[in-house]
């Protein structure tokens, strides 16, 4: 994604009705960082998490489900996101359509030292209080950790976007 392309992305995000729940560890963090960078975050997140901890992720996924990095483990994260934002959310003023919430969730195993004996790879999830379920692994043609987090949120990123479009 380009810096025009993912900014385009991050306005139609933030102009859309919908409310979310983040949560990312291991990787997608500039995802977090690129949608509060762009003016209407406010309007978009209603709580972005960072549950590095095994005890902060198995109380998010509400298991303890392994492995950490797998399409199941980011759809249970995604399930506790809108969990929290079905919390969250306050209810509409009289006449007012509810706003439509989503959970979603990235789980990574970015490049790292000592250089680890499996697969660089991440899972994003999203889950929608309409029925949306979307699981997606992410695999990396570099070694670079921060080139892997940029190809990571740029993905969380567009499944966001996919998410709010319809």
């Amino acid at each position: 994604m380009t810096p025009d392309e993912r900014l385009a992305a991050i306005r139609a995000i933030h102009d859309s009705p919908l409310r979310i729940v983040l949560a990312v560890t291991g990787g997608g963090m500039l995802a977090v960082s690129d949608l509060l960078t762009v003016p209407g975050g406010s309007r978009t997140i209603l709580e972005a998490s960072v549950p590095y901890s095994v005890r902060s992720l198995y109380e998010l996924m509400d298991s303890e489900l392994e492995p950490h990095v797998s399409d199941e483990a980011a759809l249970a994260m995604a399930d506790g996101c809108l969990a929290r934002a079905q919390h969250l959310v306050s209810t509409p003023k009289p006449g007012t359509e509810p706003w439509p919430l989503a959970g979603i969730s990235c789980t990574a195993a970015l490049a790292t030292d000592p250089p680890r004996r499996g697969e660089d790879r991440a899972h994003i999830a999203a889950v929608s209080d309409s029925g949306v379920r979307i699981a997606r692994k992410i695999t990396y043609s570099t070694a670079d950790r921060i080139e892997q987090d940029r190809q990571t949120s740029d993905a969380v990123l567009a499944l966001i976007a996919e998410i709010a479009a319809g």
